[in-house]
């Protein structure tokens, strides 16, 4: 009819070209949901999942997730995507490793202990394995071995004793100090030192001879420390490079992982040491060796959270200007009287140069992983500084042990003049 169109079908050509137009976002879009499928898990990583899922609530998520300091987002404004400005995003952990990640404080100090013990300025015999041991190892400990026979050198100096060394190589040990000592030396699985006499195996250099000491008892004793692998198995799976800073050596440390049964969290490269990857040797709390950590994980210093249990180790970390720092006491080397005394030490910074202690002190190390979601979403959020005082209630709530908080830290600051490694 006039004024009306037919409707004309389309041709068998265009029907075809639709078919296959319509084939291909069908394909895209299962290639897609395919490519954002995870992909399938063990049952043990099932597990670590979802038992983090239960304990760990990402920030902003209930009533006191959101900092009150934290400005509202302005609407229509998106948050930046993961992987954009990595560099302000991206966290490092950084542990130090003698009681801390493994529990070898105690066997280490006690080698440590004994090998000097025969030094000391008047003991009493019946003393020495008791308080006596137990007050020295905790005064020592995060000290090198070297400046703990220095300290007892300058002690018998100012006593008008001859030098250990001199002592030692004229061999006027006390007999009854002797007995204690070798008694210890057997259950730690050492030769006494008169067997090592009699067969000339003996060393000129006390370190020396101590260094082999350490290694044999550690092969033996060394363990890690309560929920050491469940914060590693956390770590590796978020993603969150993790590597040591220690000032204890080389191959002492690799011995110890490997008797800890750690190797596959800590492989050589991830390993660093003050006393031996230095020439001289950066003993802390130089920042040197928590410098290098940083960069082996390719973060900056200020995003890196460092654990530790000495006031040594606080200060290294605080002198290299990392993010946050965690005390720990929960190893075995410090005493259930002690441990508040002991935190208060590691928060009150006296080996920083600017005075900068711990942000936070924990018991166990399960606690960590709040603690390091707070961190990261900081970070996130692109917030500088520890997020401690500042720990959102529901974080608190989440730690399942004991926690002494510093209320007033000093903000991450590198000392000037330091040279990195």
């Amino acid at each position: 009819r006039v004024g009306r169109r037919r409707a004309r079908m389309p041709s068998t050509r265009s029907q075809v070209a639709l078919f296959a137009l319509a084939c291909c976002v069908a394909l895209g879009m299962i290639s897609t949901s395919l490519y954002r499928a995870p992909t399938p898990l063990s049952l043990v990583q099932t597990a670590a999942r979802a038992r983090m899922a239960a304990r760990v609530r990402p920030m902003g998520v209930g009533t006191w997730a959101r900092s009150p300091a934290a400005a509202p987002r302005p609407r229509g404004v998106r948050p930046p995507r993961r992987g954009v400005s990595a560099c302000a995003k991206k966290i490092g952990v950084l542990f130090d490793f003698d009681g801390t990640v493994g529990d070898t404080e105690t066997p280490a100090m006690e080698v440590a202990y004994w090998e000097l013990a025969p030094y000391f300025i008047n003991p009493n015999p019946e003393e020495m394995d008791g308080q006596m041991k137990v007050d020295w190892i905790r005064l020592n400990c995060g000290k090198p071995f070297g400046e703990m026979a220095d300290d007892l050198d300058e002690e018998r100096k100012a006593a008008g004793l001859k030098p250990l060394a001199e002592m030692r190589k004229a061999r006027e040990e006390d007999s009854k100090i002797m007995e204690v000592v070798n008694a210890a030396r057997a259950r730690m699985g050492l030769k006494s030192i008169q067997e090592i006499r009699d067969e000339g195996a003996e060393m000129d250099d006390l370190w020396d001879q101590s260094r082999g000491e350490f290694e044999q008892a550690l092969s033996v004793l060394a363990k890690p420390c309560k929920n050491i692998p469940e914060l590693l198995d956390y770590l590796t799976e978020e993603g969150i490079p993790f590597s040591i800073a220690t000032t204890s050596p080389k191959p002492r440390v690799p011995i110890s992982v490997d008797a800890a049964g750690l190797r596959k969290y800590f492989p050589a490269g991830k390993i660093h040491s003050g006393e031996s990857d230095f020439v001289p040797s950066r003993f802390k709390p130089d920042p040197s060796v928590y410098l290098k950590a940083a960069e082996e994980c390719g973060v900056a210093p200020e995003n890196c959270i460092a654990f530790e249990d000495s006031a040594s180790g606080v200060g290294s970390a605080a002198n290299a200007g990392i993010g946050m720092i965690i005390g720990y006491v929960g190893a075995t080397h410090i005493p259930l009287a002690e441990k508040k005394a002991h935190a208060e030490m590691l928060i009150n910074g006296e080996k920083s140069e600017q005075e900068r202690g711990a942000d936070v002190v924990i018991w166990d190390m399960i606690d960590a992983i709040p603690l390091i979601v707070g961190f990261k979403e900081r970070r996130r959020q692109g917030q500088e500084g520890p997020h401690v005082p500042n720990i959102e209630p529901d974080i608190l709530n989440q730690m399942e042990s004991q926690a002494t908080i510093n209320w007033a830290p000093k903000p991450p600051m590198t000392i000037a003049g330091v040279k990195p490694w």
